[in-house]
């Protein structure tokens, strides 16, 4: 069923006539729904490292085409998404080194959605990935095949596809992003020999294994229930009433920090805050004096890095 029908629904009494209501708009959403449509719209970005020297540099442009093109139609899910509701994604490559056909790279993934209400658009992830590694021929098909890895590169773009369809669908609905970070999982433990994708890998704890087994952990339910929140019921409710969008928000926060202890180090409540930061910033210049000196109290102590950032809400 639509995303967009899901995000309607609740708003909606069910009586005889808004039945009539419902069937019709049932129908409307399957008739501008292509039966075939994907899920996904992609811009995929390959650039080498200024201090690399690449004698060949059609081959990023074709590895780029190559992988926006696997991604954008390629059928992920049993959904069938309007033009409107396609998940928008980024990924942005650096080559760092190559070796004939042997890369290494640092790569940032943006997953974004709408606002119900509005044309503003929310970022739901950002994440960096300093350890990716793949073998590209130019011209090489790309396949992908669920439980295989046919091939590294394809197997890290299904990788972060998965992650997005997952933050997509907590982002309307509780906990509905589990069969895809189940893939992603399942991804991991299949990758486990590989470079990049091990326990150890990475930054810290930024890094595949920890960004999936943060999203399938029941440690971090209230992380995940956060992004439903904080998107169903402030961001989607922010065009018609924003005091109470934003109520919503501070409260769930304020849930979140009661968890401090255990939650602080983990990296999903570290990505949360190095995606969102800039949001809310811009969310809580519109509260009142008293609202901005609380919120802004609360946000530096759960996030400690962009302590200095929040300060700019009182201004």
């Amino acid at each position: 069923m639509s995303r967009l029908f899901t995000a309607i629904v609740p708003y909606i009494r069910v009586n005889t006539r808004n039945r009539y209501i419902l069937s019709i708009l049932i129908t409307l959403i399957s008739l501008v729904t292509p039966l075939n449509a994907q899920e996904i719209k992609s811009t995929v970005q390959v650039i080498p490292n200024p201090q690399l020297n690449i004698t060949n540099k059609q081959i990023l442009t074709t590895l780029q085409q190559s992988a926006q093109q696997f991604i954008n139609t390629r059928k992920w899910t049993e959904e069938t998404p309007s033009l409107s509701e396609k998940i928008e994604m980024s990924l942005f490559f650096e080559i760092t080194a190559m070796d004939n056909s042997d890369f290494a790279a640092k790569l940032q993934v943006q997953v974004i959605r709408p606002v119900y209400g509005s044309t503003y658009k929310t970022t739901i992830l950002n994440f960096n990935d300093e350890d990716v590694a793949f073998s590209y021929r130019e011209f090489e098909s790309l396949d992908y095949q669920d439980n295989m890895n046919m091939n590294d590169f394809t197997t890290l773009l299904a990788f972060y596809v998965n992650i997005a369809l997952g933050m997509d669908f907590d982002s309307y609905g509780l906990m509905s992003g589990n069969p895809y970070f189940g893939k992603a999982m399942n991804i991991v433990n299949m990758m486990a020999t590989k470079s990049g994708w091990k326990q150890g890998d990475g930054k810290g704890n930024r890094n595949r294994f920890y960004l999936a087994e943060n999203l399938t952990n029941p440690r971090f339910k209230d992380l995940r229930n956060l992004t439903y929140v904080y998107h169903r019921n402030g961001m989607d409710q922010f065009a018609d009433n924003p005091d109470q969008a934003r109520k919503e928000i501070t409260d769930a926060l304020k849930k979140l920090s009661e968890q401090a202890t255990l939650l602080q180090n983990s990296l999903l409540q570290k990505t949360f805050f190095v995606t969102k930061w800039p949001e809310l910033v811009e969310i809580y210049k519109g509260a009142t004096a008293p609202e901005k000196a609380n919120i802004v109290k609360l946000l530096q102590t759960m996030d400690p890095p962009n302590s200095a950032r929040y300060e700019k809400i009182k201004a």
